[in-house]
């Protein structure tokens, strides 16, 4: 187990709290023994003291009052007949405090009237102090008035030792250390089993956070033990999620990229090819004068494909990248519709194609040269699939907080495994035809973009009747 493990750290917290409490209980409750023994053992020698100094009041005290030698033998000898049976020590102090009589005979003319106990008792009052011992025990000591006649004759002294913290550690040595190696046991065991059970969820939480990081990103913690936990399992759920969904959108930009840069490559190798070939042949030399014609038309028309590509990569990079940011101000999409058709009357008057516009839309937020660059796409892809003889419609409405312009083609179509693809960059869905008209496949993708920069949508769909219907929605903004 690990030093700077959760459950190491636990194991220790709680073992010092434990042992910490317990040793503080321990103090409390021998303090508490120590007090309660005193205040019985005080009881007792009060007892005795008092029936001491009523029995030398009437049987041991001369006509005048005092101690004679008759009578302190008398109550010596009274002494030393109880002393077998008793549990502490009495004396019998005359008026200056000194023993006249004495459970241990040998202290008899000992002077105790310096205690203050003592001084108390011979002014009349109950006097008791306690003294610890040379051996670390507490002693109690006892005193109360001699009377007689209403005068104090002297003090009946009682006194007595108890055990105390030192003494009972001392005595009960082996005991407690058994005890308290018991008690740590039982406590690391108890502490184990509760640091395993708190740090668990913690433990597979990092086992899932390290699993995640070595690159398995579908790996989900189970929330499981305290709510901190649980939380914390869940917040890193939801980091997981957000984290997968963001290596898929990197996965997939790189994707893209990647296609982006073979599609690129792929179209400017065919015009570069035949610009290469043509001019080698021209400089061979010996070429006739139409063929020559023909090669150099080759090399214009190719070069005017390369110049249409890289305008029109500059447009998306314009409008997708950093420099994206559109001049946006309100539009009538009526108006932009309009202009936008007028622009293509020529083209689609010469492909026999009759273009109209209906309905209206609200105000939409946006940049005029943008939203007419797509419905003038969207127009002439329209009119080119149609064909001469037929109708494209651009058609204006509105649908709860979107304005929405459609363009309707009575084409023949499109494929149905096209649909998806058809807003991708480079993607033709009749590829022979648009190369013979030196398309990239970049006009839609270019109408996706500018749509998107506006928060708005665009999707392709057949109809029913026949051709096809491309829907652009722009958000409203209030009038």
């Amino acid at each position: 187990m690990r030093a700077s493990s959760i459950r190491t750290r636990l194991l220790a917290a709680f073992l010092v709290v434990a042992v910490v409490a317990a040793a503080g209980l321990s103090f409390y409750f021998l303090k508490e023994l120590e007090g309660f023994a005193l205040r019985k053992l005080e009881e007792r020698l009060y007892t005795q003291a008092r029936l001491l100094a009523a029995v030398t009041s009437t049987t041991y005290l001369d006509s005048s009052g005092a101690f004679s030698a008759n009578d302190a033998q008398r109550l010596q000898a009274a002494l030393d007949q109880a002393t077998p049976y008793a549990a502490s020590r009495m004396r019998v102090l005359d008026v200056e405090g000194t023993a006249v009589a004495d459970t241990t005979p040998d202290d008899v003319g000992s002077a105790y009237g310096d205690r203050p106990e003592v001084k108390r008792a011979l002014a009349g009052e109950y006097g008791a102090a306690t003294r610890v011992t040379e051996e670390g025990r507490v002693a109690l000591y006892v005193a109360v008035p001699v009377e007689n006649a209403g005068k104090v004759r002297g003090a009946a002294y009682a006194s007595s030792t108890t055990f105390s913290i030192v003494t009972l550690l001392q005595t009960y040595r082996t005991r407690l250390l058994i005890a308290i190696a018991l008690f740590v046991v039982v406590t690391l065991v108890l502490t184990e089993l509760l640091a395993r059970w708190l740090s668990r969820p913690l433990q597979s939480l990092s086992a899932t956070a390290t699993a995640f990081a070595d690159g398995d990103h579908g790996v989900r913690a189970t929330p499981s033990g305290s709510s901190e936990t649980r939380t914390l399992a869940v917040a890193f759920n939801a980091m997981g999620e957000e984290v997968g969904n963001v290596v898929t959108e990197l996965k997939e930009e790189e994707r893209r990229k990647s296609r982006f840069v073979s599609d690129v490559s792929h179209e400017l190798r065919t015009p570069l090819t035949a610009i290469r070939g043509a001019a080698e042949t021209l400089l061979d030399g010996d070429v006739p004068e139409q063929d020559a014609r023909q090669f150099l038309e080759t090399i214009i028309r190719e070069a005017d494909r390369l110049t249409r590509l890289a305008n029109d990569l500059l447009t998306l990079q314009r409008i997708e990248g950093a420099t994206g940011e559109l001049p946006l101000r309100r539009i009538k999409l009526r108006e932009t519709a309009e202009q936008a058709v007028s622009a293509l009357s020529p083209l689609t008057d010469a492909r026999g194609v009759e273009v109209t516009i209906e309905g209206e839309a609200p105000t939409v937020l946006g940049d005029t040269d943008r939203l007419q660059q797509v419905i003038a796409n969207l127009v002439d892809n329209a009119s080119r699939m149609s064909g001469a003889g037929r109708r494209v419609e651009v058609r204006l409405s509105r649908e709860g907080d979107f304005a929405v312009l459609s363009v309707l083609d009575e084409g023949p179509g499109i494929r149905a495994d096209a649909l998806p693809h058809l807003f991708e960059r480079f993607y033709r869905a009749q590829a022979s035809r648009d190369r013979s008209t030196g398309g990239a496949g970049l006009g839609l993708a270019i109408v996706s973009a500018i749509v998107r920069a506006h928060a708005g949508t665009i999707e392709a769909a057949n109809r029913p009747e026949g051709g096809s219907i491309f829907t652009m929605k722009l958000p409203v903004i209030a009038d």
